[in-house]
């Protein structure tokens, strides 16, 4: 009898959330790609915020023909076409639309009550504007370990989701010519470290916990991307559904606590000249062991740096990461399944599929990839035809596309996305995790070999982006 080949579940493509982040990120970038040929500001009413000393001034909006009367008119505008716009793909990845609904908004007026206390300018002028990401994330864990946490709320935290998203939409902000000058040179520092990073965790991790398949969940979380890879890792070699998720918890509570330190260590290094800006993003997306937390650790930076090089090389780093994911987990299914399976004399019979590799990797990378070649093919164009007879035709073409897709577009949709981030990171940071899943041999372990991880990326780091060179 013939063995039929098992059908495509093409049930991901809208149950997903890797694959809804890609989804709503080129659905918000087509909207102000639209807006650039229409010459209109379809975004432009996104508000951001400021310093401020009159509350009625707390925030901006980058079109200030937008205002809608008032800024916090147009955050109220926000929360609800936000809220909606995402409350559908959230009953999708398993939200209901009521709990969507009151945890969204908890999520929403967190971030915005962070970036109206730090934007007032005696508050600011001490820690930077930047400094209310962090006290997001303060007020998330906080909240996040109060005795009980309604689940409505916690359900609706997907920071994740929100980083993918808004990652996508960085892609418009990263241009073919940022490829051509730090893409190279990012893919040979990613494919230096995360091998090694993952071989050095290993016999940390074997020394502490004596289980050598939760040593290969932990080192593969700690050593690439964090939660997605340990569960990828998980898969592969076929470990109880407990090891992720222990592993989970260790990753998200010290991602945390590397969000609160990390970034302003790099901020200092850079002020004293130890490090160039370029760098601190490298080691941002070197060290930080989740999607969410190291973007939001190269914004950090680049705010307070004020160039985007950070945020740039940072995301770079990350998404040249992410994509090993899928060939890690086929590695480590193949290996167990002719190797350690065998060995143990318990051989399953099954057969690693190419297609995993597919399976695994993540979607949102397409869109950013995406978004950053039809900003860069929509200028290049331009340069060879609008402004060919300019001095600089690349130039102009650029200052002609970016304010309206980008400046004006992506980037407060963006900017908004990260700051939710914070706070769903924050709720997602509980602590009776440690408790609750007795990881503590696990925790000492995962702490060991990312302070050796984190010295590795800096010295790593800082020999690819020399402080005299950028």
């Amino acid at each position: 009898m013939t063995k039929s080949s098992p059908k495509i579940d093409w049930s991901s493509l809208y149950k997903k959330e890797d694959w809804w982040a890609l989804w709503l990120g080129l659905a918000l970038f087509f909207y102000a790609f639209v807006g650039f040929w229409a010459y209109a500001d379809y975004l432009g009413w996104v508000p951001m915020w400021t310093k401020w000393t009159d509350p009625a001034k707390a925030f901006a909006v980058p079109n200030p023909k937008l205002v809608f009367g008032s800024p916090w008119v147009n955050i109220i505008v926000a929360w609800v076409v936000l809220m909606l716009l995402l409350m559908g793909p959230a009953k999708l990845i398993g939200v209901k639309p009521s709990d969507w609904a009151k945890g969204f908004s908890v999520i929403w007026w967190l971030w915005w009550l962070s970036a109206f206390i730090v934007g007032y300018k005696p508050i600011a002028d001490v820690v930077t504007t930047e400094f209310a990401f962090t006290l997001a994330l303060f007020i998330g864990i906080l909240i996040g370990n109060l005795p009980k946490v309604p689940q409505w709320l916690v359900g609706s935290a997907r920071g994740e989701w929100f980083i993918k998203t808004a990652i996508v939409l960085l892609g418009a902000k990263i241009l073919f010519t940022d490829w051509i000058r730090y893409g190279g040179s990012v893919l040979v520092m990613v494919l230096m470290s995360f091998p090694v990073f993952m071989l050095l965790a290993f016999p940390i991790f074997r020394l502490f916990t004596r289980n050598t398949d939760l040593s290969v969940v932990a080192s593969v979380g700690v050593g690439v991307c964090g939660v997605s890879a340990s569960i990828a890792a998980a898969g592969a070699i076929g470990a109880p559904a407990i090891y992720p998720t222990m592993v989970s918890a260790a990753i998200l509570i010290y991602a945390a606590v590397e969000l609160i330190i990390l970034p302003y260590v790099a901020q200092w290094l850079v002020k004293a000249g130890a490090m160039s800006a370029t760098a601190a993003g490298a080691w941002m997306g070197l060290s930080v062991k989740t999607d969410g937390a190291a973007a939001a650790s190269a914004e950090i930076v680049a705010r307070y740096v004020g160039v985007d090089e950070p945020l740039r090389v940072g995301v770079m780093a990350k998404v040249l990461i992410d994509i090993w994911i899928g060939v890690i987990a086929f590695v480590l299914a193949l290996i167990w399944v002719f190797v350690v399976e065998v060995r143990r004399g318990v051989a399953s019979g099954r057969k690693p599929s190419p297609m995993e590799l597919w399976y695994r990797f993540p979607k949102f990378v397409l869109g950013y990839f995406f978004t950053s070649l039809v900003i860069s093919a929509l200028i290049m164009s331009l340069a060879g035809s609008v402004y060919a007879t300019a001095p600089n035709p690349v130039d102009k073409a650029t200052q002609a596309v970016v304010p309206i897709i980008v400046s004006r577009g992506t980037d407060p949709f963006r900017v908004l996305l990260f700051g939710l981030t914070f706070v769903a990171i924050g709720v997602n940071t509980r602590f009776a995790l440690l408790k609750q899943y007795r990881v503590w041999n696990l925790f000492a372990a995962y702490g060991l070999a990312l302070l050796i991880i984190i010295a590795l990326a800096y010295m790593i780091s800082t020999s690819f982006f020399p402080s005299g060179a950028a």
